[in-house]
């Protein structure tokens, strides 16, 4: 929670210095648009942004769960053998290096402008660092570990839960970290290209038509919502999830 304050302070400070800059150096607002002008676009379009916050959030919920589940897929693929552990990594040798909005003009071709293009863009740019964390922290798992779990009488899927999922969780949590903030990035990016179909998007959506409109405040107020999710997911959830299992443990272990 201190950590998560010292966020909202150093943002209260940037503020500060921002209308510092802006009133020394006279800018226009169209460029340099002051606090008071975003706080009052935040105001004004609240509702909006709040619609648009909760459908960013909705898809890229629906698109890490399905990464997700294909991560742990691939992983246990490539447990399952030297052969398929070749064939993962070539694989994420060549796809992880890769943006997610590289593909976008394939996710059209195949879906068209809409949710389904921007929903394949999410998935492409999670699933790969998720398998790369996954994997890792699969194979990172002590040997002495396993036959502990294995003199205990543990196998198979007790063996997964109890010995293997707590050994490899740091990188399992780094992974979900790194593949929210690549799905968060891919879903804004795909949406500040091509916009979204039938009036439907998200924050991306949003700054686009922004953008389009020349309102500056607003643009900038729907980047701050950005920046403030995700310090929230962060400090709120990611940091909460580790101070209750990876800190917890370490405590506990020594």
């Amino acid at each position: 929670m201190r950590d998560f304050l010292w966020k909202i302070a150093f943002i209260l400070v940037a503020a500060i210095i921002w209308e510092l800059i802006r009133l020394a150096g006279g800018y226009p607002k169209l460029l340099f648009p002051g606090v008071g002008s975003i706080a009052i676009a935040l105001w004004t379009e609240r509702l909006d942004i709040i619609s648009k916050t909760l459908f960013s959030l909705k898809i890229i919920g629906m698109g890490l769960i399905v990464a997700i589940v294909l991560a742990m897929l691939g992983t246990f693929i490539s447990i399952s053998g030297k052969f398929f552990a070749e064939i993962v990594t070539d694989l994420m040798a060549i796809m992880h290096p890769l943006p997610g909005i590289a593909i976008l003009p394939v996710a059209i071709l195949w879906f068209g402008i809409g949710i389904k293009a921007i929903l394949f863009v999410i998935v492409f740019s999670a699933v790969w660092p998720l398998i790369n964390h996954f994997y890792t922290g699969f194979r990172s798992i002590p040997v002495n570990q396993l036959e502990v779990g294995r003199n205990l009488g543990l196998a198979g899927w007790e063996l997964a839960m109890k010995v293997m999922l707590p050994a490899s969780f740091p990188h399992i949590l780094s992974g979900l970290r790194t593949g929210w903030a690549r799905a968060w990035q891919a879903s804004v990016a795909a949406e500040l290209v091509f916009g979204a179909a039938g009036g439907q998007g998200g924050l991306g959506w949003y700054l686009y038509k922004k953008r389009f409109m020349m309102e500056t405040p607003g643009v900038f107020a729907g980047m701050l919502i950005i920046v403030l999710i995700g310090i929230a997911v962060e400090y709120l959830i990611f940091a909460g999830v580790e101070k209750r299992t990876v800190r917890k443990w370490k405590t506990i272990i020594s």
